[in-house]
């Protein structure tokens, strides 16, 4: 007989499985300890396993409504999870199983002794492995699980590290300082799903086993109450047979989930039956016609309800494929919306993120499962692959062939063993481990020749270089910044640090090379960015940060600063970056750096500028080199994504979003009179926030802590948009940094990616409600950012207009300065932001928020489209309508928008057909080159020489394969410009023949 040590915490969905499992291993002949929460003791001994409590009823009930807190609080800032650990004793939890477990291990034969836990939480299994060599199983029961690991293992060190190395202590282990490794250490990962369902999303790693399905049906069977069973009775017809709604045994629930979903229930006409143990979940009153229960033996009741509303855990999603029944999944949490897109890709339900919930949407969204028999079809055909019992045996065969391995690592006391590499290391003092890292750190690469080198372009670099070419005289694709330093400077020292800093990063020394349908990069080995030194005696520096309007001398630092950024950059040639010092007086000077999107972003500027700080501060001191090699580069970076992308990747991100907007409606514009008369450029309307009222603001959206400040304005802007537009779901691009992989702090290039929020705010939702909504929609843009934006326009194909920004007009762009506040050796710094040249957006809500606890709100728009009193106007109405939501946060967000909002007030305008373009066949040999390139592009049989490329579905990524192949078939070289100026089939070909002329 063998001994089994388990351990797992959490809801039904994570315990239940265990004490299936463990009663398959019983049955085997084994012994099974299970260390769980003291609510489920009952259900342990009555299926004859060893119990042993890892809490008390209360604690764990303290735990599960703190974790609900967590979620929010966690998207903001993963340091509450520290805090969660800490405030609920889970420390000396896990110190205690440990212990606990350790005692029966000395009692027993380690060879006949393994270490099973849940996925992630499993430390104590882990440690059993390292000090007694017994083998330790990880058992995923969700998919997400198991994809979360690479956050898991990035997230660690820092927040939940140094408590693990105290426990670890406390029982005589050393400290762990690589934790990857170690977290992946497990003998064997078990995933409680099948393969069919694996493949639906993305799979598993490799060597995962996959047994099936584990569901506890003894804990689902037994008798229907008397109003239940007369609900689903024989003689009740289909159409009206009820509906199950169901938000699984935890709390980790939105809200709002179970009122909505029975007022979407009711909404069909179908009675409904609400199971939910925690009363305050449940509505105090509930629409007509639906029941609630606490507790239903759900094996008894889904085989006979017409459809299953639920949260998406994958238990519940078993249980409704075994008994063929269709559902709609309500996501909300870390792992539903996953297990949610599987079932949809299977064809075996429908789902919605909790940005899009509304009354109307479910129950929309539930008719048509329910009209729909193909749904339940499907599900009827994939039941007989849910077989639970085969999926416990086929477990216990994967656990029982642990038996007899060990996994021998050094204990101190323990007797002589053999180390291993990584034990050698773990022993090592954090000097001699620094110094082995620094011995096996890869070489210095070799400076590269020009032409050396040639790799794929980022999508962030294809978008900048697409950018220039349409805008080959503007600077819309340039960033810069500028920093105000006091004090005696050594000008050479200065140059010599540029240099330095240009030559250790491949992004710098990058240029694009064209002749394809797309671009590639070349990283030059030689180029330069040589320093500029330019003299202006008598200016205010300030000037810099002024805006257009501040009437700061024509010819002043202001002027010179537009200039530099402005100025072209040859993209064949490089460099794409420049750097400037300007005198302005004895100790006062202001250096500029800037550069093209194609090699920089704003967090790149602040690299480059703390890099040149220290290389200078290096120089000047005298001191050795400032710098190591940097061991990836921004080439390697562009082809990690293109794979990651490739095979599928992308797709399977791209299913979320077409979701998230599905039913999307063209991008409204605001209502604002334009401008009598204004040169291009961008124009800004600035107001500050005080410190207190930011705080008052935050805590009255029920959140609290500045990291939270991000969603509640972002909901305000939308509120302020919505009264603009007249529209409840109006979808803001949210730029974000795209720096998601581990080692790419420090990389220099493009990753700013946009982001689609979209969130629902009808019905009237109070203040705090409606930031939840927008900070659930948020939570799924930021989980999904990995997908370019120019990939999800393509998805989506939403309908075009050359010139127009797609799906998008109103931008939202959360930044900090403070960023690139840095040391600079002898002298006083200060980064004096620097006005973008160009807004690609008709409106972008910037906030900046400051060292003195101030907020700095800049809503930057295109100054020859909105009169500047307008926008002054709408700043000035945002403003109070953040007044009046801090002041009264319960009051419907509705009347405080019409109070605070005047107009104008825009009413949802019916949708316009487009007018039917005749179709004319090309009538000479150059219409029928550019219509036949046109369609092969666009996957069309025919393109009329009047069809507007963009109507088509053509977007910029498409005209960038036009200009490829038409120049490949034609020997020209017309740049993509010319498709956005000239977008039917007649009028490229006239273009095409002018520049072949």
């Amino acid at each position: 007989m063998a001994t089994f040590l388990t351990s797992t915490f959490g809801t039904h969905g994570d315990v239940l499985p265990f004490i299936r499992i463990g009663q398959a291993l019983r049955g085997r002949g084994h012994e099974v300890v299970l260390h769980t929460h003291e609510y489920y003791g009952s259900t342990v001994r009555a299926a004859g396993l060893e119990f042993v409590p890892v809490d008390t009823e209360s604690g764990y009930a303290r735990t599960l409504l703190e974790a609900r807190r967590l979620l929010l609080n966690v998207l903001a800032d993963v340091d509450h999870l520290a805090d969660y650990y800490r405030r609920n004793g889970l420390w000396e939890q896990v110190r205690r199983e440990y212990e606990s477990m350790a005692a029966v291990v000395r009692e027993r034969d380690p060879a006949q002794v393994v270490a099973v836990s849940r996925h992630t939480s499993g430390l104590s299994v882990l440690m059993l492995r390292e000090a007694y060599g017994i083998p330790a199983a990880w058992v995923a029961l969700a998919p997400t699980q198991l994809m979360a690991m690479p956050l898991t293992e990035r997230l660690f060190p820092r927040t939940l590290a140094v408590s693990a190395n105290q426990v670890r202590a406390a029982v005589g282990l050393p400290p762990v300082e690589d934790w990857a490794p170690w977290l992946s250490s497990a003998d064997l990962q078990l995933g409680l799903w099948p393969d069919w369902f694996d493949g639906a999303g993305d799979p598993a790693s490799a060597g995962t086993a996959l047994p099936g399905f584990v569901l506890h049906d003894d804990a689902e069977t037994g008798e229907l109450p008397a109003e239940v069973a007369e609900l689903v009775a024989d003689d009740v017809p289909p159409a009206r047979r009820p509906v199950l709604l169901t938000g699984g045994s935890g709390q980790l629930l939105h809200h709002e989930w179970y009122r909505l979903a029975a007022e979407a229930c009711a909404r069909t006409g179908r009675p409904g039956i609400l199971v939910c143990r925690h009363r305050d979940l449940v509505p105090d009153v509930l629409p007509e016609g639906v029941q609630w229960h606490p507790s239903l033996p759900f094996r008894t009741l889904i085989p006979e309800v017409a459809a299953v509303v639920h949260h998406g855990g994958v238990l519940t999603s078993a249980r409704a494929i075994a008994s063929g029944v269709p559902q709609v999944v309500l996501a909300h949490g870390v792992d539903r919306p996953d297990n949610a897109v599987r079932l949809r890709r299977l064809g075996l339900g429908e789902w919605l993120p909790a940005a899009r919930w509304t009354t109307e949407t479910i129950a929309a969204l539930l008719r048509r499962v329910l009209d729909d028999p193909g749904y339940a079809a499907r599900n009827r055909a994939r039941s007989p692959l849910v077989d639970s019992r085969a999926a416990v045996e086929a477990a216990c065969d994967r656990l029982e062939g642990l038996l007899g391995t060990t996994t021998p690592q050094p204990v101190a006391g323990a007797g002589t063993r053999e180390y291993t590499v990584r034990d050698r290391i773990q022993q090592l003092s954090p000097a001699q481990r620094a110094l082995l890292v620094k011995r096996l750190r890869p070489a210095p690469r070799p400076p590269r020749s020009a032409g050396e080198e040639v790799y794929d372009c980022s999508y962030h670099q294809r978008r900048s270089w697409l950018t220039a070419q349409v805008d080959a005289d503007g600077a819309s694709a340039h960033v810069a910044t500028v920093i105000r330093l006091r004090g005696p400077l050594d000008a050479e020292a200065l140059a010599a640090a540029v240099a330095e800093v240009v030559a250790r990063h491949d992004g710098l020394r990058t240029v694009p090379v064209t002749g394809g349908e797309e671009p590639r990069q070349r990283v030059v080995g030689g180029l330069s960015a040589p320093l500029r030194v330019e003299t202006s005696v008598g200016f205010e520096p300030a000037a810099v940060s002024g805006s257009r309007n501040s009437g700061a001398d024509s010819d002043g630092p202001a002027r010179w600063v537009e200039r530099l950024r402005a100025e072209p950059f040859d993209l064949v040639r490089g460099p794409l970056v420049r750097t400037a010092l300007l005198r302005v007086g004895p100790d006062e000077h202001l250096f500029l750096i800037a550069g093209h999107h194609f090699v920089l972003d704003a967090a790149s500027l602040g690299i480059v500028s703390a890099e040149v700080a220290a290389a200078y501060g290096a120089r000047v001191g005298r001191a050795g080199p400032a710098f190591e090699a940097h061991p990836v580069q921004y080439p390697d970076v562009a082809t990690h994504q293109r794979r990651q992308l490739a095979g599928g990747g992308l797709e399977r991100t791209l299913a979320y979003w077409r979701s998230a907007l599905d039913g999307v409606g063209p991008p409204v514009a605001l209502p604002l009179p334009a401008p009598v008369a204004h040169p291009p450029g961008v124009a800004e309307a600035v107001r500050m926030l005080a410190p207190e009222f930011v705080d008052r603001l935050t805590a009255s959206a029920g959140v609290s802590g500045r990291l939270t400040l991000a969603p509640v304005l972002l909901a305000s802007y939308q509120l302020l948009l919505g009264r603009y537009t007249g529209r409840t779901d109006v979808p803001v691009g949210v730029f974000v940094g795209g720096r998601t992989e581990p080692g790419t702090e420090q990389v220099v290039g493009d990753f700013t990616n946009i982001v689609v929020v979209r969130a629902d705010l009808a019905g009237e939702p109070p203040f705090p409600a409606a930031v939840r909504r927008v900070t659930d929609a948020f939570a799924g843009a930021l989980t999904h950012q990995d997908a370019p934006f120019e990939a999800v326009v393509a998805a989506l194909a939403p309908p075009r207009v050359a010139g127009e920004p797609p799906l998008v007009r109103f931008g939202f762009n959360m930044q900090d300065y403070r960023l690139h506040e840095i040391a600079w050796a002898g002298l006083s710094a200060t980064v004096l932001p620097v006005p973008a040249g160009h807004s690609y957006l008709d409106l972008t809500l910037i906030v900046l928020p400051t060292d003195t606890g101030q907020v700095k709100l800049v809503f930057e728009y295109p100054a020859d489209r909105f009169s500047a009193d307008a926008v002054d106007a709408l700043a000035t109405a945002f403003h109070e309508l953040l007044r009046l939501l801090a002041a009264e946060p319960d009051r419907p967000v509705t009347e405080a928008v019409r109070a605070g909002v005047p107009g104008p007030v825009r009413s949802p305008a019916n949708t316009v057909p487009p007018p039917t373009v005749e179709y004319v066949p090309p009538r000479t040999e150059g219409e029928e080159l550019v219509s036949g390139v046109v369609g092969d592009v666009l996957g069309l049989d025919k393109v009329g020489v009047h069809h507007d490329f963009f109507a088509l579905g053509g977007h910029s990524l498409h005209a960038m394969r036009v200009v490829g192949r038409i120049n490949a078939a034609t020997g020209l070289d017309v740049p993509v410009r010319v498709v956005f100026a000239h977008p039917t089939v007649a009028s490229l070909t006239e273009a095409l023949e002018e520049l072949a002329r």
